[in-house]
């Protein structure tokens, strides 16, 4: 079939292959917790306006504190500055807290299921308070390629190899269109896997950083940027901030003024060659007599005669 060469139009997959598998896969679970899942703090109450906020990270005292656990960090300083309190939501499969932030209200929701299934935690809350991913749906997460210290926004892209992000793709957005802040935890060291590094705690040093820029707080500050101000503005002030300074460039070194050119001096007129002297002449010069040569011809005969007279 030529179809498979891709010579023929096809439509695109909704999903990828990984994710129906594990669809199939825990199809009959999530079928039991929805027949036994209780309702969660105001479950199906769609409100106008309310906005999904979600902390990605991995349950249980293992993880806590961990770099692949910023997003439930981050989510736990919100609610407490917030005085929202989190609820279990045994049908979402996560903790959820309900509240405002600036007059915005708010969902805010840590996926229990491990972090490559949390685009099912997602997908379940987004259905049941009806909330459109694409315009309310805002995920905070740690992300590698960002500097320890830093914070970034972002409105769309890929996954980047996040495993939390990947299966939300998946699961809710499928044109990987939605809000995301990005808190820094930077690239493991040499001879570190990527494992080891995400799911161990910050260095004391790290630690240290972390406190001194006061990123935590600047991490909740983007939140509340994105729901009072908008995603577009939010990120021009958060990416400004934590962009790195272009180094600058040396300064040109300055020419300097020509100096006027000095008038051309007149050529002197060439002296006039003397006349080459004869070897004659040159011989008569001096005390040397001179010589004159008289040939004579009689009768078929030469005859020279040298007159020696000196002069």
């Amino acid at each position: 079939c030529r179809c498979w060469r891709g010579s023929w139009p096809r439509a695109p997959a909704p999903m990828g292959l990984l994710a129906v598998v594990r669809k199939v896969v825990t199809a009959p679970m999530r079928l039991i917790e929805r027949v036994r899942g209780h309702g969660s703090a105001g479950a199906g109450v769609a409100e106008p306006g309310r906005w999904l906020l979600v902390g990605l990270g991995n349950p249980g005292s293992r993880f806590e504190g961990t770099r692949h656990n910023a997003g439930f960090d981050v989510l736990d300083i919100l609610a407490r500055t917030e005085g929202i309190s989190w609820t279990d939501a045994a049908r979402h499969r996560a903790k959820v807290g309900v509240g405002k932030i600036a007059g915005v209200p708010v969902l805010l929701a840590k996926p229990q299921a491990y972090m490559n299934l949390s685009g099912e935690s997602v997908r379940s809350l987004c259905r049941w308070y009806k909330i459109p991913p694409k315009f309310n749906l805002l995920v905070v997460y740690d992300d590698l390629d960002t500097a320890v210290g830093a914070i970034k926004l972002k409105g769309k892209g890929g996954h980047g190899g996040h495993n939390g992000i990947r299966n939300i793709i998946d699961e809710v957005c499928g044109d990987k269109v939605f809000a995301r802040v990005k808190f820094g935890i930077g690239r493991p060291k040499p001879g570190v896997e990527v494992y080891d590094h995400v799911l161990t705690k910050f260095g004391d040093d790290e630690a240290t950083e972390l406190e001194s820029k006061g990123t935590w707080a600047k991490a909740c500050d983007a939140v509340r940027g994105v729901l009072v101000d908008g995603l577009d503005k939010a990120m021009s002030a958060v990416n400004t901030e934590h962009k790195a300074p272009k180094p600058q460039k040396a300064p040109k070194p300055q020419k300097e003024p020509k100096q006027p050119k000095e008038p051309k001096q007149s050529k002197e007129p060439k002296e006039s060659k003397e006349p080459k002297e004869s070897p004659a002449a040159a011989a008569n010069k001096g005390d040397a007599p001179a010589v004159t040569v008289d040939t004579n011809v009689r009768d078929g005969a030469e005859k020279v005669e040298v007159d020696s007279t000196p002069l």
